[in-house]
């Protein structure tokens, strides 16, 4: 079964030899990010901290620095097999009869599973904080120019009438009682939060493995992020009811922060972000904190940011596997999509079965349109290509793009905050590179050129391929 809570993962990794604990006394001013990044960076361990100078709760870091740690969130529920179902329940369709509404109900009852359950209590409100004091929240200085402390991987749980959302956004601590939220005007939260009008939320540290991974997964309106998180799950999350706010969270995690927008701003940032440089300084929304609640000994998830690939690379290659057939059931010409670690979710690189003039360009401009942070640079290619393998990419690159012809760029576009090329924050630009081999109606009329491999005869590649087994073979064997 998929690992269902935080400290179940937590027992996984100490099983398997990956994570270590350590007792010597470390600041969450730099030291603390300065270790974490080392671990990422050189493959080590998730880590608990135990003991930090400035006296907060224990830090646990490095969670999924490896994509092997991200595969063992879900041992025993095969993330092709639950991406499967995802996709089936997306296109459920309506009965049409009698026995296509005994199937369906039997399908319905099969989906109930997924949704989110409630229920009265939960360890995260197993202890009310009397006194409210955000110093006591791991919050972490990473690069000498921030100006002051911020929580890095708590995720910010939002409610619009039936609709819920969760989400990764930095917030700086400015007071025992008061933090900044640094949300963008076009993510999903933002837009519930003003449109709900009072401006509530819930701060959640540690409920189970696969919400936190799901925190950093784009999911457009109105799809349901906590429902994909269920099927994920293999069953729905269980939700408390916010006692001072009107946001449900996940009752099974460690500490919760519930707070209200107060309608006032300040001076957010700078802040070292994951594309490398410090993001600008900006006015953001204000939340003063109304309670926190935590279970016993609570363990608070920390997480750094800087060039890649660090973290934030295993959650990329993650949610480019949950979204890929949403994207595939709105677009079925679309063959792969990968978005590499290192391009940070600003490059994508997408293979289609191409049928007509123009495609590629519709490609592109549907996935701009619909999550607008993802892809500044998109490449179109051809069915036949391994876009996992960048050899393959760059030669399609290499053999199929007049510029004049194959590069559309489209201005003044929503963009990621973060993005530091753009010197107008939140709008930029877009690119996108169709490297799919041209039909004749973007040739000039005349017929594209025949690849060298497209008839070459099968009988002699298989000689071909044998001779150099057995060539080869010897030659291992002989050294």
């Amino acid at each position: 079964m998929v690992i269902k809570s935080f400290r179940e993962y937590l027992d996984k990794l100490r099983s398997a030899g990956e994570l270590v604990e350590i007792n010597e006394e470390v600041s969450v001013d730099l030291e603390v990010a300065a270790l974490l990044r080392q671990l990422m960076y050189s493959g080590g361990p998730a880590m608990i901290i135990r003991r930090t100078r400035e006296r907060t709760l224990p830090i646990v870091g490095n969670l999924f620095g490896k994509w092997d740690r991200v595969a063992m969130v879900m041992e025993g529920r095969n993330l092709g097999d639950a991406i499967s179902e995802l996709t089936n329940m997306i296109n459920f369709r309506a009965p049409g009869g009698l026995l296509d509404a005994l199937k369906s109900l039997s399908e319905l009852r099969r989906y109930a599973q997924y949704f989110p359950k409630f229920v009265n209590n939960g360890p995260v409100r197993k202890y009310e904080w009397r006194e409210i004091d955000l110093t006591k929240i791991p919050a972490i200085r990473q690069w000498p120019h921030e100006p002051g402390r911020f929580i890095t991987f708590g995720i910010t749980f939002v409610k619009y009438g039936d609709y819920r959302n969760f989400g990764y956004y930095r917030l700086q601590v400015v007071g025992r009682d008061r933090f900044i939220m640094h949300w963008q005007p076009w993510r999903r939260s933002a837009m519930y939060s003003e449109l709900e009008g009072k401006g509530e939320v819930a701060v959640v540290f540690g409920p189970d493995p696969v919400t936190m991974l799901m925190a950093g997964v784009s999911i457009p309106h109105p799809l349901d992020k906590l429902l994909i998180t269920g099927v994920l799950r293999g069953e729905g999350v269980e939700l408390i009811r916010g006692s001072t706010v009107d946001v449900d969270y996940p009752a099974d995690a460690e500490l919760v922060i519930e707070g209200e927008l107060t309608g006032e701003y300040a001076r957010e940032g700078p802040f070292g972000d994951h594309v490398g440089v410090y993001s600008i300084a900006k006015d953001y929304p204000i939340v003063k904190v109304k309670a926190i609640y935590s279970r016993e000994e609570p363990l608070i998830p920390v997480t750094v940011t800087g060039k890649p690939t660090l973290e934030d690379g295993s959650i990329i290659r993650f949610g480019n596997e949950v979204i890929k057939p949403m994207l595939t059931l709105l677009m079925p010409e679309i063959v792969d999509i990968e978005i590499p670690p290192e391009g940070l979710g600003y490059v994508m690189i997408v293979s289609i079965r191409k049928r007509y003039p123009g495609h590629a360009r519709r490609v592109m401009l549907t996935l701009w349109g619909m999550v607008p942070v993802l892809g500044k640079i998109i490449i179109v290619t051809d069915h036949d290509i391994d876009i996992k393998d960048f050899r393959q990419v760059m030669y399609a690159v290499a053999a199929h793009v007049n510029p004049a012809r194959d590069v559309l760029i489209i201005n003044d576009y929503p963009v990621e905050e973060l993005d530091p090329s753009t010197p107008i924050p939140n709008l930029g630009s877009k690119v996108g590179i169709d490297a799919t081999r041209k039909l004749p109606e973007e040739y000039g009329g005349r017929e594209y050129p025949m690849d060298v491999d497209a008839d070459f005869p099968k009988d002699i590649i298989d000689k071909v391929n044998r001779l150099i087994s057995s060539t080869m073979g010897r030659n291992a064997s002989n050294k």
